[in-house]
């Protein structure tokens, strides 16, 4: 069951925290509060503002303080002369600036809102010990360790942590103390994998359930309980899975699903040798996925086609270190799933107290490359409207109810799902749900292509539409009204981020300019990047095998559909010869 799963996949190696928090100590973790500009302010940047909202993340203001928070400390927010109402998000690790940050300077300028920047456990660790900065810590997420979350923690559907049962005390009784009385902290937005688990415990200690959050749910993270979850509450189709505690569950269970002993071939990270292992897909050969429970991106997950490429994958697996975690933990289980084929498509969705609108709908390009099964060339805009295809339709209606049965009501969702047709129907399965953000800056081209965003959308479920706030004036125009979007979006015109998969590996010897010049004069080429690291000679490149290790991206866009296909395929192709590596 559920609950079982949850007590035998429990890590809760809170030592190094522990000791670090110590260290810690001087330093108290208190509010860092980022207040709206004043009005002047906002007529003086007026000028410089673009016509849309898409441009609007162009700007970059100086941030100022409100004159009713004149005396206010920035960090401590201490401050009772003003009793009139200020809306605040908090951002829980918000370093991208097309994401994090595009909402921080929005929230202040556009909706007069105060921004309270929190940083997670993980990123805390990491900003101390590896990057050896200390100046974050004040900003840090308090200790919620004495906090119980146990009744709620172990949930597996029935349930979430409304906060109801969790006493505020130590250090989120000293940072609650230090918001100012009139803050209306009206949600938060949380832009890491990593942070996801803190962020909920933090909006539950901070008594915001129901109102402007969800509670706390493991399920939302856990890729087995996750789809436990959505089968059992919703009775929503998913594929076959068990967690395996060790190697011989995980054979029984490949075994069960067809999966045959045959010569070690493993499709995966391990197989980057494709000229001496032939990959065969075939609609006859069984497979199974073998992952973390708790993963992203595609890392560390296999697909295996017999019995000893499980073997391999499990062990790979098997005591890796849980991704993002502030501590020590390993996966003490892996997860296997039945392999499911089929179109992969992504779902950003926003939810507004349960009121849920896809924000964007995206088909995926994956493909089989340089012996890794899932890697990312494109990921396509497509339309969800009334008298588009069944198949968009059917799988944004899953998607509705998949959050429904995680009781997500508020906020930002990137979920992923696999479509196929069986005996005349359209079935649609779950691959994960994902708390935060596309990770991809896809701003420009859904402001293109469909006319709004993500996380603009984010903006107004939190922000907007409250009658009796004084939002700032001359504003409106950039505010995007959150009853005027529609539940589905439609395109006017194609669109795609396309990605550079890397078909060598080692150090640079030539790039390819006359490639990439090719490249950015194609018609639907609206913008292209190359990450620098390899646009120098002399530096290392590999084989992408996945997301990570692509080589850059370009944008495109065109409201002819044989001109942007044509410019796709065209890229593909191109990409193969962009670099030359020494032999």
């Amino acid at each position: 069951s559920s609950t079982n799963y949850i007590k035998a996949n429990k890590n809760d190696n809170n030592h190094e925290m522990k000791t670090l928090r110590k260290q810690w100590a001087t330093i108290p973790a208190v509010p860092s509060i980022e207040y709206p500009p004043d009005v002047q302010s906002i007529h003086q940047e007026h000028d410089t503002l673009a016509s849309t909202l898409g441009d609007f993340d162009d700007l970059q203001q100086t941030p100022t303080h409100n004159p009713q928070f004149a005396n206010t400390d920035k960090n401590t927010g201490n401050n009772n002369e003003s009793k009139s109402t200020t809306k605040a998000i908090i951002l829980m690790d918000a370093f991208s600036p097309y994401h994090g940050q595009y909402i921080a300077h929005a929230a202040r300028h556009l909706y007069g809102a105060a921004v309270i920047h929190v940083a997670s456990d993980f990123f805390a660790r990491y900003l101390f010990q590896v990057e050896g900065q200390m100046d974050h810590l004040s900003s840090r997420l308090p200790d919620l360790s004495d906090l119980d979350f146990g009744a709620h923690g172990n949930n597996n559907g029935s349930g979430i942590a409304n906060g109801s049962d969790v006493e505020a005390k130590g250090e989120i009784q000293i940072w609650k103390s230090g918001l100012p009385s009139n803050i209306q902290i009206c949600g938060i937005y949380c832009e890491s994998d990593s942070g996801l688990e803190d962020a909920e415990r933090f909006g539950v200690a901070l008594g915001l359930y129901p109102r402007f959050h969800d509670g706390f749910d493991k399920a939302r993270r856990d890729k087995f309980l996750m789809n436990e979850v959505v089968k059992s509450v919703c009775g929503l189709e998913v594929v076959q899975q068990q967690s395996c505690e060790n190697l011989e569950e995980a054979l029984e269970f490949a075994r069960k699903l067809g999966v045959v002993e045959d010569e070690e071939e493993i499709i995966g990270r391990e197989n980057l040798d494709a000229e001496k292992r032939k990959v065969r897909i075939t609609t006859q050969r069984k497979m199974v996925v073998v992952k973390p429970p708790r993963g992203v991106a595609s890392d560390d997950v296999h697909l295996c086609s017999n019995l000893a490429s499980v073997r391999m994958a499990f062990d790979k697996v098997h005591h890796s270190p849980v991704f993002g975690s502030p501590t020590s933990s390993k996966h003490e289980r892996v997860l296997l799933q039945e392999f499911a084929s089929g179109v992969e498509y992504a779902v950003d969705v926003v939810c507004k107290d349960g009121e849920r609108k896809v924000a964007a709908l995206w088909r995926y390009d994956k493909r089989s490359a340089n012996g890794a099964p899932f890697v990312y060339f494109g990921t396509e805009l497509v339309s969800a409207a009334e008298n588009e295809k069944e198949v968009e339709r059917a799988v944004c209606e899953y998607v509705f109810k998949a959050l429904e049965a995680l009781s997500v009501r508020w906020g930002i969702s990137h979920v992923e799902v696999i479509a196929d047709e069986v005996d005349g129907r359209i079935r649609v399965r779950l691959v994960e749900v994902n708390c935060r953000q596309h990770n991809t800056d896809f701003s420009p081209l859904t402001n293109a292509c469909i006319g709004y965003g993500a996380l603009d959308m984010v903006l107004a479920a939190h922000l907007g539409g409250d009658e009796h706030y004084n939002y700032p004036p001359d504003m409106e125009r950039f505010r995007l009204n959150w009853d005027s979007v529609p539940t589905m979006p439609s395109i006017r015109a194609k669109g795609a981020i396309l990605h550079f998969v890397s078909y060598v590996e080692g150090k640079i010897s030539r790039i390819r300019h006359d490639v990439l010049e090719e490249i950015e004069g194609l018609d639907s080429v609206m913008d292209m990047h190359i990450y620098p690291q390899f646009l120098e000679e002399g530096n290392e490149i590999s084989k992408t095998v996945d997301i990570r290790s692509d080589t850059g991206w370009a944008h495109l866009m065109n409201d002819d559909e044989i001109e942007f296909r044509r410019d796709y395929d065209r890229i593909v192709e191109l990409m193969k010869d962009m670099f030359v590596v020494e032999e």
